[in-house]
């Protein structure tokens, strides 16, 4: 019957569709209502018609409701497209993504590439007509043209046939390529294999490799980051020391030869052995300490001079400044990291490690070992780093918390300031004797080496009496309490040595002070390393049973360094080559933390991620080396220099040479001098210092915006992933729907090519699947053709049955 109650004469000749067979959504058996099928740039669309509220406004003539009829018109898509793409869940995302995007919506991009040649213009989303293929034909840009593209193209696959085999004859066709292409395309050939080349040697001249992979195998990424970490310590001296050597020791070795006509190192004094731990006696008199640099401008060559007064002072400033360059880039790249990319719920991180962890290359069977204990460990730090459910506590073990954590932090601070007064005492008892014993020399740094070893483990007990429910909580709060000890010694000495020291040469003997620092705390460590560890595991094997093996402690071993590193950017300025003793130093630190770590210490049983220590460990890096160029600052501007030894013994202070040097700039390089007052002017200095803190501002700003658009675009992914699950759910759900259907003559595919009986097991976005609408399409198409021919014939056959 149509829609006036009337038997509808095309009954058996329309089709009729399915709709669960589209989308379950619609619980309709049978629609026989739709329009023309049309193509979107997405592939074949069918556009289907509800029944019931609008069978009254069906139209027998057309096949097609009135009203959706014109509302088809109007509408670019069908409608059902339109709901099924909003009833997604990653649409709901679009609206957070255009307020954060400012106003910009944040969508997806097309899988489609698109053609890099303009001389070719391909439609996408539209009908392709005959004129198109022609100028493909007659187009050289045609052989780039990609399947893809092709694909994405709205047209039979007759049409596309033709095209790909256009495209096929053209890519077969040999190319002219001009003299000019030919040597570009070699030079970028012969660049990339240099590059592949270059990286690949640099890869097996990589510092401690073979060793790092063991590490990381046996105990995770926690105990690698302090060996990560030391090996940075160890790269970034490297450059300082080839500066210093070329600019201030070289020439002053040139000075005594070619000046001094090769004056030997004192005689006077005989070396004995006990200066390789005091750093006194015979070493005064060599380029080890600052005192024995000339403030002479000498010549090299004929026409040459060399001024040490600027190159010791502008070389100091030099390293520097390339210290700060180097710490700030290496804090920001580990904080975009492990803060900024790292950070979210949304990561994927189990998915990444178990499908692509695993190296195919490997094909050693102890390579392959490392890997899977190095790939268990990570799993397992990373698992003890999830949240936890949290006991929630109630209020009185608050308050207990809370009264134990204040007791222990106001002990620690009593603790920190006692021992800045021991050291304090002790340095000023030790500069009133005279023709004292090599002990007592070694007084003062050997009270700092003790308080900085014998605290931290006081530091530890304490943290465990707190009771941190996470362990990197316990690490940084040992950590931070370690620093400000450390810290606080380091300003006692520094005060002292400034302000009540009387000395003839008082920036060699700060220098011989600082060398015993790190000589004293470099034998601490090797210490502590034979007896905390190795013994501890000794016992552990011959004597008491009950003993554990040792853990590496990560915090105390990395503060180390720290503390190491500092007493080297302290010292540079009074002891040249101090640089040369700390590469030295951590070369030897490395091989005795390696063999002690692999041999004597056993895993932690409480694991972490220490992704974000290496971070931490930069942050504090970076507060010492401020307080050390701050005191280094500090003698070069404020204090006078000693008047018997140093290149700048005939100024106020180390830095006059630099108003010297720009005063006599004043009639030769007038804007220069001009231009250095302007800089060196203290309101230039107050807007410079705004202007950062204004750039530290916006920079917050933009880190913070890049952080919340880096989370919404990783829920985005997420978000896809449920696109995908719900429509899979849909298709299975139309699936089962259709095989509990009985078989009919009303299918929209014929019984014969058991098309639907593929559908059921093709994916959505398959080849085949895709086929299959197209076909359904195509049939669809055909059958409106077929209702059109016999409509015109029965209105003819209408009118001649009128007129006669």
């Amino acid at each position: 019957m149509d829609g006036q109650g009337r038997p509808d004469p095309y009954r058996g000749h329309r089709e009729q569709i399915p709709l669960s067979n589209i989308n379950p959504g619609y619980q309709d058996e049978i629609v026989t209502d739709y329009p023309r099928a049309s193509y979107s740039e997405h592939g074949p669309a069918i556009p289907l018609e509800r029944r019931g509220s609008d069978a009254s406004s069906f139209n027998s003539e057309t096949g097609i409701g009135v009203h959706r009829r014109s509302q088809w018109a109007k509408e670019e898509g069908p409608r059902d497209t339109a709901v099924l793409l909003e009833s997604l869940p990653s649409k709901q995302l679009e609206k957070m993504a255009s307020e954060i995007a400012h106003g910009q919506t944040v969508r997806k991009k097309s899988s489609r590439r698109k053609s890099f040649h303009p001389n070719l213009h391909f439609p996408q989303g539209r009908d392709v007509s005959e004129d198109f293929i022609r100028a493909v034909h007659d187009n050289p840009d045609a052989a780039e043209l990609e399947d893809d593209d092709i694909k994405a193209m709205t047209m039979n696959l007759s049409q596309k046939r033709r095209l790909k085999s256009e495209v096929s004859l053209k890519r077969k066709q040999p190319k002219t390529l001009t003299r000019w292409k030919r040597f570009k395309y070699n030079c970028s050939i012969t660049w990339k294999h240099f590059k592949y080349n270059l990286a690949e040697f640099g890869y097996f001249l990589k510092l401690w490799r073979g060793h790092m992979k063991k590490i990381e195998g046996h105990f995770g990424t926690g105990v690698l980051s302090y060996f990560l970490f030391l090996k940075w310590l160890f790269y970034i001296n490297i450059p300082v020391f080839v500066l210093t050597f070329g600019f201030v020791i070289l020439p002053q070795i040139l000075y005594r030869h070619m000046v001094q006509e090769g004056k030997a190192y004192p005689q006077n004094v005989s070396f004995t052995g006990k200066e390789l731990l005091t750093g006194a006696g015979w070493f005064e008199e060599t380029e080890l300490y600052y005192g024995y640099y000339t403030y002479e401008t000498f010549s090299i060559t004929k026409d040459s001079y060399y001024n040490m007064k600027y190159a010791y002072l502008f070389t100091c400033g030099g390293y520097y400044l390339l210290c700060l360059i180097i710490l700030a880039l290496s804090i920001s790249k580990s904080y975009k990291k492990n803060y900024i990319e790292g950070s979210g719920a949304f990561d994927f991180y189990y998915v990444s490690r178990v499908f692509c962890g695993w190296d195919y290359g490997i094909t050693a069977k102890n390579s392959a070992t490392l890997k899977h204990k190095g790939i268990f460990n990570e799993l397992k730090e990373y698992l003890s780093g999830s949240r936890k459910e949290e006991k929630e506590k109630t209020f009185g073990e608050k308050c207990k918390w809370f009264s134990i954590r204040v007791v222990t932090n106001l002990l620690i601070l009593g603790m920190i300031g006692g021992s800045g007064y021991l050291i304090f005492y002790i340095s000023d008892t030790q500069s009133v004797n005279v023709d004292i014993p090599v002990l007592s020399e070694m007084a003062m740094p050997l009270c700092v080496s003790g308080v900085n070893l014998v605290l931290p483990f006081i530091f530890s007990v304490i943290a465990r009496v707190e009771s941190y429910e996470k362990p990197k909580n316990e690490l940084y709060i040992n950590m931070t309490r370690t620093m400000l000890l450390k810290a606080v010694t380091l300003g006692v000495l520094v005060y002292f040595w400034y302000q009540r020291l009387e000395h003839n040469c008082r920036e060699t003997f700060i220098g011989q002070q600082i060398y015993r620092l790190v000589i004293v705390d470099f034998i601490f460590i090797l210490l502590t390393t034979f007896f905390v560890e190795f013994v501890r595991r000794l016992m552990k094997e011959y004597c008491c049973k009950s003993l554990s093996y040792p853990e590496f402690e990560i915090g105390r071993n990395t503060l180390n360094l720290i503390y190491s590193q500092a007493l080297c950017w302290l010292g540079m300025y009074f002891a040249p080559m101090l640089s040369l003793i700390m590469i030295i130093k951590l070369f030897i630190i490395f091989y005795v933390k390696r063999v002690s770590v692999i041999q004597n210490c056993k895993p932690s049983l409480r694991p972490w991620r220490a992704s974000r220590a290496h971070t931490i460990f930069m942050g504090f890096l970076f507060c010492f080396f401020i307080m050390a160029t701050a005191a280094v600052a500090c003698a070069i501007i404020f204090l006078k220099p000693s008047t018997d030894c140093g290149p700048f013994r005939n100024h106020t202070t180390s830095y006059e040479v630099v108003e010297q040097l720009v005063e006599g700039w004043r009639n030769k390089y007038e804007v220069l001098h001009t231009i250095i007052q302007v800089i060196s002017s203290s309101g230039f200095i107050a807007a410079t210092l705004v202007v950062l803190l204004v750039l530290t501002y916006y920079m917050r700003i933009v880190m913070v915006g890049h952080k919340e658009m880096v989370d919404l675009l990783r829920q985005q992914l997420s978000m896809e992933g449920r696109d995908k699950a719900y429509l899979l759910n849909m298709l299975q759900a139309a699936n089962k729907k259709h095989k509990d259907r009985p078989k009919g003559p009303n299918r929209i595919l014929s019984s014969g090519s058991e098309a639907s009986g593929t559908l059921t097991s093709t994916a959505p976005g398959g080849r085949q699947f895709v086929k299959q609408l197209a076909a359904t399409a195509d049939k669809i198409k055909d059958g409106n053709a077929q209702q059109q021919t016999r409509r015109r014939n029965r209105d003819g056959a209408g009118a001649g049955a009128a007129s006669s």
